[in-house]
């Protein structure tokens, strides 16, 4: 049940054209698929940071994902790296 539930979460980010990219990159590097950026986060390696407005994410984001938006990323790179685990920036 809780699987199907996260499928069934993610299905209408994965449908908005989410993208993803790795720490310090962006538009024009080979994006990260979800199921790899979940995996990821599972094991500890990664935080998904949600680089939307709040009121995007809060009409929808992927479930444990921080909320930072694309204009504050750089003033707050500092406390995204404290979390010591790869930042994987995401969009819809």
């Amino acid at each position: 049940m809780k699987r199907r539930f996260l499928l069934s979460a993610l299905a209408p980010v994965a449908a908005a054209g989410c993208v993803m990219w790795p720490a310090g990159s962006g538009p024009g590097t080979s994006p990260v698929a979800l199921a790899d950026a979940l995996a990821m986060r599972k094991r500890g390696q990664a935080v998904i940071v949600d680089v939307r407005s709040q009121e995007a994410y809060v009409a929808g984001h992927i479930p444990g994902a921080l909320n930072i938006d694309g204009t504050e990323i750089g003033a707050r790179a500092a406390e995204v790296r404290r979390l010591g685990r790869l930042p994987i920036l995401y969009c819809g």
